[in-house]
């Protein structure tokens, strides 16, 4: 992806961008030091992961339909393709390049995807702010968080839909909702977005969003009628796809908490407790919208859609880097700071412990450290918006602000309408 110059002039007339050529440098050597060190992890460990295991299944799904078979029907250590038959085709083009070059070129455009979103929450928050040491530095902090890490190792498409919905939201452009659209249609995960557009009056953009996801349910019967009916018919339900058999149900979700939580017989209550947080969620981002925190809106969004998923793995929180990018441009102060880097930490953590388990050092089990991480997040995902509700009572509508400190402002068919 290619990040687009600033466009606001700093002091003296200089941009504060640097130019392409300083922020392509950046991103590049971002890019050489992720692939680096997820080649690295992966290289040492003997396990269903090399190279990538996520995107080892993409590869396995895409194969099945090249050879003219069903998604659905193949499975890699007990790992089976969840997404929606689009999906499949979608990642077509991997099975021609072998697995090194394709793990190559994906680790490389999923860690691009990092400054990316660096670049786009700053660009929209505080476009006065932007610069190739702001890209570069930010862009460090959030590589090592273990969301973003475990996708990059994985092979995971997570940071990138995370920047196709990005770039629909934040950038101006005729077309809005198209990319939220294609990014459900490539996994359904992004469909909370298209009904937060719809309760915020962007009418046309939910629209657009929600015709565009209806148009890769049809793309997918055009081209693989059999496999929609097998996925759209309850294999897209199907929990245990997503795990080998006997493996336990881990998950960050209200569902995940339950069911880690709850004795066997208390376990339908998530679905209760699930319809709540979500209601409760998107009021509080409808809320935000209201305030013109458009930015915080989405963020609430997407972090109640991954409490309420019945299924959420930790490398679903890559929101993460959009989080702590937008606290950190709003300079916050002491008690602010100390915040961040509590969240920060929180991302944080886990990684040591997860690169221990993947490479075998010492004799860690995987219910030992993803558990209490996956409940970690869980209790996250629930005081955050505690905490956005929280803070939109204290503030006042953002139009009271100083000029400076206000968001650049979303045109562009992103409007009420």
């Amino acid at each position: 992806m290619r990040l687009p110059p600033p466009e606001v002039p700093g002091p003296g007339g200089r941009t504060p961008g640097g130019g392409t050529t300083g922020v392509l440098l950046l991103t590049v050597a971002a890019t050489v030091g992720a692939v680096g060190a997820v080649q690295w992890v992966a290289a040492r460990t003997g396990s269903a992961w090399v190279p990538g295991g996520d995107l080892a299944v993409y590869r396995a799904a895409a194969g099945a339909v090249l050879d003219g078979g069903s998604p659905y029907e193949v499975s890699l250590a007990g790992y089976g393709f969840a997404y929606p038959p689009f999906a499949a085709l979608v990642f077509t083009p991997l099975p021609p390049v072998g697995p090194a070059v394709g793990f190559w070129a994906w680790t490389v455009l999923s860690a691009l995807a990092v400054p990316a979103v660096v670049w786009l929450v700053v660009d929209h928050v505080a476009p006065h702010r932007h610069g190739p040491g702001l890209l570069a530095a930010g862009t460090a902090v959030v590589l090592p968080l273990s969301p973003v890490a475990g996708t990059l190792l994985l092979g995971n498409v997570n940071l990138l839909l995370m920047v196709l919905v990005l770039v629909d939201l934040l950038r101006p452009h005729r077309h809005r909702g198209v990319l939220v659209g294609v990014a459900a249609g490539i996994k359904l995960t992004p469909l909370v977005v298209v009904g937060y557009l719809l309760l915020t009056g962007r009418t046309r953009a939910g629209v657009t969003a929600l015709v565009t996801f209806l148009g890769t349910i049809g793309v997918g019967f055009l081209l693989l009628p059999g496999a929609s009916l097998t996925f759209w018919g309850g294999a897209g339900l199907d929990g245990s796809r997503t795990r080998p058999p006997g493996e336990e149900a881990f998950g960050s979700s209200v569902r995940g908490a339950v069911l880690h939580l709850l004795p066997e017989s208390a376990h339908p209550v998530w679905l209760p407790l699930s319809a709540l947080v979500g209601v409760a969620g998107l009021a509080v981002a409808v809320w935000a919208s209201r305030r013109h925190e458009e930015l915080t809106g989405l963020l609430v969004c997407v972090v109640t859609g991954l409490l309420v998923s019945p299924v959420t793995w930790y490398t679903h929180w890559v929101w993460c880097v959009p989080l702590l990018v937008l606290l950190v441009a709003r300079r916050p102060g002491g008690g602010g700071r100390r915040a961040i880097g509590g969240l920060w930490l929180v991302f944080a953590l886990p990684l040591p412990w997860w690169v221990v388990h993947v490479l075998g050092l010492v004799p860690l089990t995987e219910r030992a450290w993803v558990r209490p991480v996956e409940l970690l997040y869980t209790l996250l995902g629930a005081a955050l918006l505690v905490g956005a509700a929280t803070r939109l009572r204290r503030i006042g509508p953002a139009e009271d602000g100083p000029p400076a400190a206000r968001p650049r402002p979303v045109a562009d068919g992103v409007g009420r309408r």
